[in-house]
């Protein structure tokens, strides 16, 4: 859990400085974090489990979610004054208080607990120690969160880590029940504030291996003690180490942790704070809408396949139509030979010079069965036309999902994906919805442009999604090289050649650009075609992505991640 006890204390200290003192000018909720609006800012308190957190920011919400709750806030705390801002110890709650005097000039005193638990994160409101409403109401055997019950703080007999000493830390391990469990767990279990992740940096510095509590003895007590002691001093310089992983935000903690090498160390803790989360929050909405729009093109994909099934089983019955034909032909040669009433009659086929059992009718003649069997020829030759018509429209359909599929997995920002998501709604497989905005509304957006690639003085543009990979046809020169995979869904890729001869290192390059972005992407010798612009056609009515070449040469190459 990066924000933990010790990160939420040094955050919230920092933050109060811009609050108390302060009136409530509004309060909205988006996406499960709901913004106290003042003159300085937004304090931020996120309850969404995915990244819970506290912060303070300049957010404009234009459409923000309705709630009950904070409906109800709204009436009871909006133009209130922020009177304290404290934590619980080093526990993850956070407590607003608020003055408010009411229209008929009643004085109320309000609190406001924040629980910054993951999933059991919470808000509740209380006045005069009664529970008025909370953001998630609940029961559990230790607590009951309800409107009218007595509000009871979390319980919590954890140690404060400035209250640590050894005969404290001596006594908590022999009162703890399960001495198979590890040392690890015993210290975020027992010390306000640890989490797994700084349990371990504890153990790093104090010079202990995790091993079942049964196993430690005093001195490893004692070099606990020690390692809280130096993991205390740093904490009380009230600053936030951020790490990064691949150039990215990791985690963040309030104190050194030595298992990261790439770090900063922020004495601005709100501007890392939010540096950490903005990340992880559009990571976690990079993944949601990305699984959401997969759900779609799945479903859709597999719906397609299973009637493209059932074309297939219908064309073999349809493959039959000959026999009628053959009934038909031959109740009506032998007509005058068929005696009336009877179900079947065996005839000689003068093209195979074998007998054939011909099933009849017995209420009709001869040449009433003979006209039966040829209906149903016809019928069964128009209706394979017209599964032959159906299949062409539904593979290529096929082939345009498994595009879209292929640019979803590839799409590396949330804006790639609302713009493909744009493009599902123009092809009808999303319903055109009124959609509520945070931020720059569409139309301010800028849109992504196609990956950049440069070699040997040449520039390599890959289409993002099917809307690039269309305009990359539409707006290459006829000499531009356009390349792409055999037969499999993946990115446009364009060598601008700007007149000048492509050498084959060149061809090569763009080769492994092409099946790096493709379904091909962890196979070997993947086929590419190349050919010119010129020779790249789309046909009208065609889907976005798809299009028609010819003149083409293949590449087989082995894609290479640092292409990417």
């Amino acid at each position: 859990m990066p924000f933990d006890g010790f990160v939420m204390k040094i955050v919230v200290e920092e933050i109060k400085e811009s609050v108390l003192g302060q009136n409530v000018r509004n309060i909205y909720l988006y996406d499960k974090v709901i913004y106290f609006s003042f003159d300085k800012g937004d304090l931020k308190i996120s309850l969404n489990p995915n990244y819970s957190h506290i912060s303070f920011t300049d957010h404009l919400v234009k459409e923000p979610d309705k709630h009950t709750f904070v409906e109800l806030l709204r009436s009871r705390i909006r133009g209130g004054k922020v009177t304290e801002l404290t934590t619980n110890g080093y526990e993850r709650t956070m407590v607003m208080k608020l003055r408010k005097f009411d229209e008929i000039g009643e004085r109320h005193e309000y609190e406001i607990y924040f629980d910054i638990m993951g999933k059991h994160s919470n808000a509740v409101l209380v006045e005069n120690g009664l529970i008025v409403d909370a953001y998630k109401r609940i029961e559990t055997r230790v607590r009951k969160i309800f409107p009218g019950e007595p509000f009871i703080l979390f319980p919590s007999e954890k140690l404060r880590i400035d209250e640590v000493t050894l005969e404290r830390l001596s006594d908590a391990l022999y009162r703890f029940q399960n001495k198979q469990r590890m040392i690890s767990e015993f210290i975020y279990s027992t010390i306000q504030g640890f989490s797994k992740q700084t349990a371990e940096e504890l153990l790093f510095r104090s010079e202990v291996e995790d091993k079942p509590l049964s196993l430690v003895d005093r001195s490893d007590l004692e070099n606990l003690v020690e390692g809280l002691s130096s993991i205390s001093e740093e904490i009380s310089q009230k600053v936030i180490y951020i790490y990064y992983e691949n150039e990215q935000p990791a985690d963040i903690s309030a104190f050194r942790l030595h298992k990261y090498n790439d770090l900063k160390r922020c004495e601005n803790v709100v501007s890392c704070i939010n540096e950490y989360f903005d990340f992880v929050e559009k990571k976690d909405k990079l993944i949601q809408k990305r699984t959401q729009l997969l759900t779609i093109v799945n479903n859709r994909i597999s719906s397609l396949e299973d009637v493209l099934t059932q074309i297939e089983k219908e064309r073999e019955e349809c493959l039959e139509s000959d026999k009628y034909r053959k009934y038909g032909e031959l109740i009506k040669a032998y007509s005058y030979q068929i005696p009336h009433g009877v179900d079947s009659v065996e005839l000689f086929d003068w093209e195979t010079n074998q007998n054939v059992m011909v099933p009849l009718e017995p209420h009709l003649s001869p040449i009433e069965n003979s006209v039966k069997y040829f209906k149903i020829y016809n019928k069964l030759k128009k209706k394979l036309e017209g599964l032959s018509e159906r299949e062409i429209v539904l593979k290529r359909e096929l082939e345009y999902l498994k595009q879209l599929q292929d640019t979803v997995e590839n799409a590396e920002t949330l804006e790639e994906l609302e713009e493909i998501e744009e493009e599902m709604i123009e092809n009808d497989l999303i319903k055109k919805t009124h959609k509520r905005k945070i931020g720059k509304s569409k139309s301010e957006k800028s849109r992504s442009e196609p990956r950049k690639y440069m070699y040997k003085g040449f520039t390599i543009l890959v289409g993002r999604n099917n809307k690039q990979n269309d305009e990359l046809v539409r707006k290459s020169s006829e000499h531009d090289i356009w390349l792409h995979v055999q037969g499999m869904p993946g990115a446009h890729v364009v060598i601008k050649t700007n007149g000048k001869p492509v050498d084959e290192d060149v061809l090569l390059y763009a080769a492994k650009l092409a099946a790096q972005f493709s379904k091909g992407k962890y196979s070997t010798k993947v086929p590419v075609d190349y050919t010119y612009i010129k020779y790249v056609k789309k046909p009208k009515g065609f889907k976005p992505g798809l299009v028609l070449y010819s003149n083409f040469k293949t590449l087989f190459v082995t894609p290479d991640e640092k292409y990417q």
